[in-house]
């Protein structure tokens, strides 16, 4: 992208949250934390004033199957973040202290997510629905796990980080021989090695319930085991999650929210991964307005498998996501995040043309046929958050 000012730089390493050992839930995300808390030849302090001397955005966040690194720096720092990059992941002290006052910000993260209920929804669903395996943890641990974890499991863990496979995607203006030349002068000695993963067991139709009786409001996610990211499916899958509730047209927008004024927020999801996914959704609503909820679901359901998504809708659907995906793309962190998630998952690099080809040659038939597996309530994983029973949960939307 020449004509831009900046490049945006992302490290993906292959290896999260679920690649840790259960009685270690939350190692991945303190060591994430650790690598900005001083290397061999800066402190934690000589670090932050170089990223804001620079000018430009430094982040790092964890997820279930990767650690992530992102950057957006003026084109003229190439060299200086790169090497940053490098020296944070290469020669992290993870020093005694710093762990000990770390892992005190953590567990006050814990603490906020655990009280924001649109959150920790999300931890009982996948709780609910990976139970018994790594993938139904959450990702910055638990408040026992997490003061369990000393410096030494910590130090052999990140050193393990450092055998797993590493993308590095740029976008922006950059010189892609120097990003190469650098590449191979800082990471070339590293070994390469794939993860080893069990393949998690989705369980459907479990309920798991946290009461709150100091909120109002009762939180709700549903959801399903759905595709794998390499699956020739995703698509499909796309675009049935954005008919069904991914946009303000959308089957559940509209029966909840426009015609029924019963919730604020509603919206579909779908998660994949390298060998599962997920597909679902999520609202929250006043407990008195629960029995219509479900009266209004059944509704929506009932025509879904009655008659199936339009012709219309389908085609909507598929200008819809095509029109964000390229929208997306004048952004240059966006364009570095697609290169990196789809080099992490298929080691290539579909063109945007192949994908919006493949996008509008999908049919009403193709989007149809997944909706008997994919958006059947019977098989629905619930979570609720919220001043309500696990009774009343299971009474009122299990008849749906």
């Amino acid at each position: 992208m020449p004509k831009f000012y900046s490049f945006s730089l992302g490290f993906f390493i292959n290896c999260g949250s679920r690649d840790e050992p259960p009685q270690d839930n939350g190692i991945m995300h303190l060591i994430e934390h650790m690598l900005f808390k001083g290397t061999s030849r800066k402190s934690s302090l000589d670090i932050v004033k170089l990223i804001e001397g620079l000018g430009g955005s430094f982040d790092a966040y964890t997820t279930k199957e990767n650690l992530i690194i992102l950057t957006k720096f003026l084109s003229e720092h190439l060299t200086r973040v790169f090497n940053l990059i490098a020296e944070l992941l290469l020669e992290s002290k993870i020093a005694n202290k710093e762990m000990a006052k770390e892992k005190s910000v953590i567990l006050e993260e814990i603490k906020s997510n655990n009280e924001a209920p649109g959150d920790y929804v999300f931890d009982l669903f996948f709780k609910a629905l990976f139970q018994n395996h790594s993938m139904g943890l959450p990702i910055a641990g638990t408040k026992e796990s997490v003061e369990k974890i000393d410096a030494k499991k910590t130090k052999a863990h990140y050193r393990e980080l450092l055998k797993k496979e590493i993308v590095v995607a740029v976008s922006g203006n950059f010189d892609s021989k120097e990003v190469l030349k650098l590449t191979e002068e800082r990471f070339g000695h590293l070994d390469a090695n794939p993860v080893k993963r069990t393949k998690p067991e989705g369980h459907c139709s479990k309920l798991i319930v946290q009461r709150k009786n100091e909120i109002s409001q009762v939180h709700l996610v549903f959801g399903i085991p759905g595709f794998e990211y390499t699956s020739p499916l995703r698509y499909q899958f796309s675009i049935l999650n954005t008919a069904f509730g991914g946009g303000m047209s959308s089957r559940l927008f509209q029966g909840l929210r426009e015609k029924e004024g019963l919730v604020y927020n509603v919206q579909s999801f779908i998660d994949l991964y390298s060998d599962c996914g997920i597909s679902g959704f999520y609202f929250v609503c006043d407990k008195n307005n629960l029995k219509r909820v479900a009266k209004q679901l059944k509704i929506i359901f009932h025509e879904i498998h009655k008659n199936g998504f339009s012709k219309d809708e389908i085609e909507l659907a598929k200008t819809y996501l095509s029109g964000n995906l390229l929208l997306s793309l004048e952004s240059s962190t966006n364009r570095m995040l697609r290169l990196g998630r789809e080099m992490s998952y298929l080691k290539k690099i579909n063109s945007i043309d192949d994908i919006i080809k493949r996008i509008r040659t999908i049919n009403k038939k193709q989007i149809n046929e997944l909706i008997t597996e994919y958006l059947n309530p019977k098989k629905y994983t619930i979570a609720a958050i919220g001043p309500i029973n696990e009774k009343e949960v299971e009474d009122i939307f299990r008849s749906i």
